[in-house]
């Protein structure tokens, strides 16, 4: 970094410090928790970071130190921009790094397997993972990616077995914190999970040197639970809260955009799809998008937004990272619902027993008339009795159709129980069909 630039950094540091008691006490503040610290800019200074790692890896190329440091700072600016050219950059970093010094190299493996979870390699991810574990037993961040690559495979009760002991040991890791959250959401304890988060946000609000992003996610997370318990103001304010530590953060915007979308705000629902899809346009925020230009009379426009969710698919998805959610946007529009069902069950090869993934499989062989496979696939997905009302919505269609009306109200009843506003035509159709039972 030029000296003009440390000085606006140490000047922003400063600064924050300075106003940190301010901070501490204003509505962000959680009771009996830590204080927050400031949020710091780091995303500001990102490119220049990389620059300088990339500088040292040039100057020194048997620098084993400066090429894991690059790696990290690539995937990071990765889950900041979601450009996956950095990913491949990443991992071209982390195994120099690990060739130039094989021993002693977990930081290095952990950088590799976060590269391969974002390109959904999850059983490689897993096998480095667990090569880091080997190599420092005491990396806590190794046990938990380890417990989430499990639960991406579907294999749960592995991922209890490791991430429920590991967070009794470490109570303030808040990353063993997070991944014990998913587990609780993902096995049908969505208050348990939501309690877990919240201590792990208060925990890495805390640490002033956490990245803007990485404090923001877990405001996501919390506004993603909030709303599948149906408590939507709290999920639109925790959305709002995480954009307001890092302003492009995607996710953020993707999850305002849904959560407006099914309470069918449109004006709200196309502004944050907008934004959200300016920065990655994913298919599911460019769906938000699209329903909301057709809602709001833009016919034109959503034709175009449409046509653009096609090109992703043609162009942007070589590794099939979107498979899930181009499946999930083409059941939900009922088009091209033979490709949701082919892209389904390979995201099923792929992920196996995972939660989502069986949902998805169900929800497209069921738009495909193949109701027995949904049926399997529907027992698949909810076998661990995961609170999320769109899957009890998905559950109760296909039993109500399999004669299974008794199973098909209990289904409906608790998607709306869970949240009567989940979906902006499949909640008023669950009470629709709900009276019919």
């Amino acid at each position: 970094m030029n000296p003009r630039t440390l000085l606006l950094l140490a000047a922003t540091v400063l600064a924050a410090l300075l106003f940190w008691p301010v901070f501490g006490s204003s509505g962000h503040e959680r009771t009996g928790g830590p204080t927050p610290a400031p949020v710091m800019p780091d995303y500001l200074y990102r490119d220049k970071t990389i620059a300088f790692y990339e500088m040292r890896v040039r100057r020194d190329p048997q620098d084993q130190i400066s090429a894991r440091m690059l790696a990290g700072q690539y995937m990071q600016r990765y889950r900041e921009s979601s450009d996956i050219d950095d990913i491949k950059r990443a991992l071209v970093q982390a195994r120099r790094s690990i060739a130039l010094q094989p021993a002693n190299s977990s930081s290095s493996y952990e950088v590799a397997a976060s590269g391969e979870t974002a390109l959904h390699l999850f059983a490689k991810a897993l096998a480095d993972e667990r090569y880091a574990h080997a190599d420092r037993s005491d990396d806590m961040n190794a046990v938990a990616q380890i417990a989430s690559l499990d639960m991406e495979l579907g294999r749960y009760d592995a991922a209890r077995a490791i991430i429920r002991p590991a967070a009794q040991q470490h109570p303030a890791d808040a990353g063993l914190l997070a991944v014990l959250a998913r587990y609780e959401e993902m096995t049908g304890h969505l208050k348990d999970a939501r309690a877990y988060l919240s201590r792990a946000a208060a925990i890495t609000d805390s640490v002033m040197d956490n990245p803007a992003q990485a404090r923001a996610w877990f405001h996501f997370r919390a506004g993603e639970m909030a709303f599948s318990a149906g408590a939507v103001d709290a999920a639109k304010n925790d959305e709002r809260t995480a954009l307001t530590i890092f302003p492009r953060f995607a996710p953020a915007f993707n999850a305002l955009a849904r959560f407006c979308w099914a309470t069918q705000d449109w004006g709200c629902a196309l502004e944050n799809a907008e934004k959200g899809a300016a920065i990655v346009p994913l298919p599911e925020t460019l769906g938000y998008e699209a329903d909301a230009q057709r809602a709001l009379g833009d016919v034109q426009g959503a034709t175009r937004t449409v046509a653009l969710i096609g090109a992703i698919e043609r162009i942007g998805n070589a590794y099939h990272v979107s498979d899930r959610l181009l499946a999930v946007y083409y059941t939900e529009h009922n088009v091209r619902l033979p490709d949701a069902l082919k892209m389904a069950r390979r995201e099923v090869d792929v992920r196996g027993g995972e939660v989502y993934a069986q949902d998805t499989l169900a929800w497209a062989a069921a738009k495909n008339a193949r109701w027995q496979e949904a049926r399997i696939a529907m027992d698949g997905a909810l076998r661990y009795g995961t609170e999320d009302p769109r899957l009890f919505y998905h559950a109760g269609v296909i039993a109500e159709h399999l004669g299974q009306r008794t199973r098909a109200r209990a289904d409906f009843a608790r998607a709306l129980a869970l949240n009567p506003h989940f979906h902006p035509t499949y909640a008023d159709d669950a009470r629709t069909r709900l009276s019919s039972l």
